[in-house]
């Protein structure tokens, strides 16, 4: 937290030890929801509920968005069903949506029957739609125009409405049937002559996603046109809500933090965090892959072993560098797993790109795998002064690396193709595949090298 919220953190609380909420709401109405929000997350239950209950909801609600999901949920449920239902008549309605979605259906249907009308329809229109889906993000409330309209007319009509909507840089034209046409700057509105048609002003060419749309491939879309907003339609190409900015970045980070779940091996998303989440739904969600790690080393990677254990009789010095060469194969595939997993995400690898990416990160790998092997060589040849052993590590090093290197770009690659999230594949699993990979490289070098040297 910044100083600055400390010391109003430190305000706040002497003003509630002496029963002064009014006052907290008047010093949090100052500040910036995701300010105010931040300050509230760390008072404790009951004082948060005792905030809530006198803070103005038009500012409440700002700040209740602000905060994490677990937050607003246990908010929420500690206030009274009238007190909740006034603060989601302020929120937009895709926001209100998403808190109400993670409610217990009983808590939701008495909050419905507070709340207002013309929100609970709005609200219940977007709970159809998936949750991850440009129909869970939208929201309906959006202002059209007409292509008949002049320039003068829609800035008449913004300025009429503007309060109603979460963003109106873009405004969206449609006709009669309310299908989508085209769409028009403010910038360009404001520019135009007052009697131009906004038919010769908009864009008929409309970049926007179909309802069922995943949350994925929005966030690609408005990255790559550097869009604000993101109208949403239906099969009939009419218009039926505008998923913006602020929706997309709350994705790209759920995305990304569910995917750094998946390549440390975490299978539960939801109950993973050891600080919010009870001991033993941690050990549930992190236990598996380890269990299926540590089968594999002992099934796969054992197996390996007890096949070339005459090896290390013959030269125990081989045992050295083990788990060295384990080490580097599976850093190696997850330095390019974890590059290739996110162009995948924005959509920077393709069919088209991933031979040359193939060629590039191999070429990379051989150049550090040959840096590497040197100083290996050196090392084996001073500390063990045995030139086959030398030339087994420096030799294996190489092939590791570039295997490793080829495998982190590829498996990615082919586990997207199948429909697979590719971050599965960066995971421990990954790790298990590249261990027995480089100890059978490792084994197999050995041999070739040590029956030249006719030491069998």
């Amino acid at each position: 937290m910044e100083e600055r919220n400390e010391i109003i953190l430190k305000t706040i609380n002497r003003l509630i030890a002496a029963s002064k909420i009014d006052k907290v709401t008047d010093v949090l109405g100052k500040l910036y929801s995701a300010d105010a929000a931040e300050i509230v997350e760390h008072l404790d239950e009951e004082d948060q509920r005792k905030i809530f209950e006198v803070w103005a909801p038009d500012q409440s609600a700002g700040a209740l968005l602000e905060m994490g999901e677990e937050s607003q949920v246990d908010i929420a449920e500690s206030l009274n069903i009238s007190v909740i239902s006034e603060i989601l008549n302020e929120m937009p309605s895709d926001d209100a949506a998403d808190l109400i979605a993670d409610l217990s259906k009983e808590t939701a249907e008495k909050i419905f029957a507070a709340m207002k009308p013309e929100v609970v329809a709005d609200v219940r229109s977007l709970l159809k739609h998936g949750e991850e889906t440009a129909g869970g993000l939208m929201n309906p409330e959006f202002i059209t125009l007409k292509k008949d309209m002049t320039a003068q007319e829609a800035i008449n009509e913004l300025r009429r409405r503007a309060s109603d909507v979460e963003i109106i840089h873009y405004v969206f034209v449609v006709n009669d049937e309310n299908q989508l046409v085209g769409v028009v700057s403010l910038k360009d509105l404001i520019i135009a002559s007052p009697k131009t048609p906004i038919r010769e002003i908009m864009n008929p060419d409309v970049i926007s996603v179909e309802v069922g749309t995943d949350q994925e491939e929005i966030a690609k879309i408005i990255s790559k046109y550097n869009l604000l907003a993101l109208p949403v339609i239906d099969r009939e190409h009419k218009l039926l809500g505008v998923v913006t900015i602020d929706d997309v970045l709350d994705v790209v980070e759920d995305e990304a933090t569910e995917d750094m779940y998946k390549l440390s091996g975490t299978i539960d998303i939801e109950e993973s965090d050891v600080m919010s989440s009870p001991f033993s739904r941690v050990l549930q969600a992190r236990l598996p892959w380890l269990a299926i790690a540590l089968v594999g080393e002992v099934v796969i990677v054992g197996a390996i072993a007890e096949h070339f254990k005459y090896l290390l009789i013959t030269l125990p010095a081989l045992a050295v560098y083990w788990a060295c060469m384990t080490s580097i194969g599976g850093n190696c595939s997850f330095q390019a797993s974890t590059v290739a997993v996110r162009d995948l995400a924005t959509g920077h690898l393709d069919s088209k790109a991933i031979f040359l990416r193939v060629i590039k990160e191999t070429r990379l790998a051989l150049i550090m795998g040959i840096i590497t092997g040197v100083a290996l060589f050196l090392i084996a040849s001073v500390w063990q002064s045995y030139l086959p052993l030398a030339i087994i590590v420096s030799v294996a090093n190489v092939l590791i690396i570039v295997l490793g290197a080829f495998t982190g770009t590829v498996v990615p690659f082919l586990f997207n193709l199948v429909g697979i999230d590719p971050a599965v594949s960066s995971n421990p699993f990954l790790a298990l595949v590249m261990d027995a990979i480089s100890l059978f490289v490792y084994f197999y070098i050995a041999v070739l090298v040590l029956e030249k040297y006719t030491v069998f």
